[in-house]
């Protein structure tokens, strides 16, 4: 089977029609999903960009593949998922926003990867962007990034398909939207208006017309990015690759829209610690969509509650395209799930139990920024959220979403929830034992972060800062 897996840049669960969002319109994302899978409890265990990205790539945790936050490359000497696809002769791409390193893209900077076209940097402006690929460039791209990247996409499967049409490809598709700056979209897609938006209330009242204003215009990105997952689709059917592909939707963490009051890294007349539109254990911020489309795979129209990690993408599309798995992945093969199988039962790779998913944030925020988020681990389950932090310094959290769906009423200290704490602790102190998570115990730079050998991704850049 080809792959085709899409994943945009900080999109919540919640911002999908097929979620059951009745404002954001994804049409083409719908119909992706009465074809194949949602998948309603994916997280995203490290809810930041390249972390996120470096489990993708890897399919181990920060401690075992250097990336313990935005700023680090992953490490050259273990298995990545395009480099065992490409062993197993598959054409691998990845195109759009790369956040692992920095150019040019020679093979050792690519991970296994036959084509990388990165747009160069991570700024404010999706139009008009420059890109490499692979030693070249960068070169302007004129356009709205998510439709160059798209142009680039199809050209991709186009090529494929005329030079290498008896292989297998594997191709990675990363948009920016809807990561702010939120208006940067074509005005074809700026159809909310702010009064309609549905605030969720755990907005405080004092943000409640900016976070309207603000998700209008995230929608307005859903649905330009909508429109380019529509072409997408409608290309694999025009080169008869539909049949043999597992398409795959994600995000690689949500984001917040001010809801508990976060603002954005860059408000600096808030206190830093609110200065966090992701990286938190709030579902606003570790839930996303996924959503798998496997002919012959998945039963059109289904869904599934099984709890689900970023770690275990890596081990489930290696199952469901039969290329056996390297040794050293932490994450399970769910691609059972994705049949309409039972999940898995509990096993050494979830030892804090199946019907729950790890959580966590490795740094302190980007340097010098000792007072952000934090950092933490948590435990996302049906009914708890917990989470607690290495020096306490925000004591622990409890949220009993059975009563308290939003997250509004952290119950930790309260009496009636001494058995929840212990069960959470317990289940949480599991994950980190099975998972060999060095949080309590492991060495820690001047930073206070973990040193487990991670390098920079761009030394010269960094070359005043600690690693660690």
């Amino acid at each position: 089977m080809n792959v085709l897996f899409v994943f945009s840049d900080q999109q919540r669960y919640t911002a999908l029609g097929a979620n059951g969002n009745p404002v954001v319109r994804t049409p083409n994302l719908d119909r992706m999903a009465a074809e194949g899978m949602v998948c309603d409890n994916m997280f995203s265990n490290h809810p930041l960009c390249s972390p996120f990205r470096a489990i993708l790539l890897t399919g181990r945790y920060g401690w075992r593949n250097g990336v313990i936050c935005n700023e680090y490359e992953p490490f050259r000497d273990i298995p990545t998922l395009p480099g065992v696809l490409s062993s197993a002769g598959y054409h691998t791409g990845h195109i759009g926003v790369w956040h692992l390193g920095v150019p040019p893209y020679s093979p050792e900077n690519r991970y296994g990867l036959d084509y990388l076209a990165a747009v160069e940097g991570i700024g404010g402006n999706y139009f008009d962007q420059r890109y490499f690929e692979n030693e070249r460039g960068p070169e302007r791209h004129e356009g709205w990034s998510p439709v160059v990247e798209t142009d680039m996409a199809i050209s991709f499967l186009e090529t494929h398909t005329a030079e290498r049409q008896d292989d297998p490809f594997a191709l990675f598709v990363s948009w920016r939207p809807p990561h702010w700056p939120y208006p940067q979209y074509p005005d074809e897609y700026g159809l909310y208006d702010p009064a309609d938006v549905d605030l969720p209330g755990n907005v405080p009242p004092q943000m409640a017309d900016f976070a309207r204003r603000e998700i209008a215009d995230y929608y307005g990105c859903c649905t330009g990015l909508d429109a380019q997952m529509g072409r997408l689709l409608d290309a694999l059917d025009r080169l008869g690759l539909a049949d043999d592909t597992i398409v795959c939707y994600a995000s690689d963490h949500g984001d917040h829209l001010s809801s508990h009051g976060y603002g954005k890294p860059k408000d600096i007349w808030m206190h830093p610690s609110m200065r966090a539109s992701k990286a938190t254990p709030y579902d606003e911020s570790a839930h996303i969509p996924f959503l798998v489309r496997w002919p012959g795979g998945t039963a059109p129209g289904s869904r599934t509650s099984a709890f689900m990690g970023a770690i275990d993408i890596v081990p489930s599309l290696l199952g469901a395209c039969g290329v056996a798995a390297p040794d050293g992945l932490q994450g399970r093969d769910v691609s059972g799930v994705w049949r309409g199988e039972p999940p898995p039962v509990d096993t050494e790779l979830t030892p804090g139990g199946s019907d729950s998913v790890f959580l966590m944030n490795m740094g302190n925020g980007w340097p010098n920024r000792k007072a952000w988020v934090g950092r933490w681990r948590g435990v996302r389950t049906e009914r708890y959220t917990y989470a607690r932090w290495y020096e306490n310094e925000r004591g622990p959290w409890l949220f009993d979403r059975e009563s308290d769906p939003l997250e509004t009423r952290n119950i930790a200290e309260a009496p009636e929830a001494r058995g929840a704490v212990e069960e959470m602790e317990s289940r949480l102190h599991r994950w980190m034992e099975g998972t060999g998570d060095p949080f309590e115990y492991g060495r820690r730079g001047p930073r206070g972060f973990l040193e487990v050998g991670q390098r920079w991704a761009d030394p010269v850049r960094y070359r005043d800062w600690s690693p660690a």
